[in-house]
């Protein structure tokens, strides 16, 4: 059975967090913890124009969908749990691979596409929202060896609570996003490097590819963006970019109103290769 001691600390503490991207943290940091997941991520997909979106934690996963269809189109086209969502409309938990099974039952091309990315075999889905036709939401867990026996009826268990608290989150994050109305500071706000990151964020670029352009480790630039969410009072990357969009900060192409490449000095330097 779930940790329900634990469990009911953790949603009243999302519940009673101002913060929304503390939240979410809380959130996504017991998920991991209850099926001892090395990783996981939340994964959209809207049906009507195929466009996929990976939010991964506790930090991205070095996959950038927008700018690699090949990865996109094999995701869609070869991922077993991605399929059955979309071609059942299901809403229950499911795992990639049961007890048992192995890689090799899975296809080779995504196969290949898991191993280039680091992304373990072993996954356990948990839908949030699956709209046939429309758009399907959920959380991927990810381990590196396989989950234990009692992990899929664990998360039948939970599955209502971790869909009541994702609804929460994305309201508390809407209403955080609204209520941040646009202000005369609000553009003074945020350092010139948190603006470059910004605008590099909306052209949909990963942490790790903003930081080979800036000189910077992948963890400081995460470090930036938790800055920029928490100051944009947003919880995800698509969240922030929309909020700047319509503060003036960043324009629709991505580029900031100035832009500042110099070295911060909270910067953490990435090693020469």
């Amino acid at each position: 059975m779930p940790d329900t001691a634990r469990w009911i600390e953790v949603a009243s503490a999302i519940l009673l967090e101002e913060e929304p991207a503390t939240a979410r943290h809380l959130f996504t940091d017991q998920l991991l913890r209850e099926f001892g997941a090395r990783t996981g991520a939340r994964v959209t997909l809207d049906l009507s124009s195929g466009a996929l979106t990976i939010h991964g934690f506790p930090q991205d996963i070095a996959f950038d969908p927008q700018r690699w269809p090949y990865g996109v189109q094999t995701l869609e086209q070869s991922h077993p749990l991605l399929l059955h969502y979309v071609r059942t409309g299901s809403l229950q938990p499911r795992m990639l691979l049961g007890p048992g099974e192995s890689p090799q039952m899975l296809p080779p091309v995504l196969v290949s596409l898991l191993t280039s990315l680091g992304i373990g075999f072993h996954q356990l889905g948990l839908p949030i929202r699956n709209e046939p036709e429309r758009v399907f939401e959920g959380y991927v867990l990810v381990r590196d060896d396989p989950f234990p026996r009692w992990s899929l009826p664990r998360a039948r268990a939970l599955h209502d609570l971790v869909r009541g608290l994702e609804s929460h989150l994305r309201l508390r994050a809407a209403a955080g996003t609204v209520a941040a109305a646009p202000a005369p500071d609000d553009e003074a706000r945020l350092t010139p490097r948190e603006r470059t990151i910004l605008a590099m964020l909306a052209e949909s670029r990963t942490a790790e590819s903003i930081g080979r352009s800036l000189g910077i480790s992948a963890r400081t630039v995460h470090k930036h963006l938790e800055n920029v969410y928490r100051k944009l009072g947003v919880s995800d990357r698509v969240a922030a970019v929309t909020s700047a969009q319509r503060r003036g900060l960043v324009e629709p192409g991505g580029e900031p109103g100035t832009r500042d490449g110099r070295l911060d000095p909270t910067d953490e330097v990435s090693a020469p290769r």
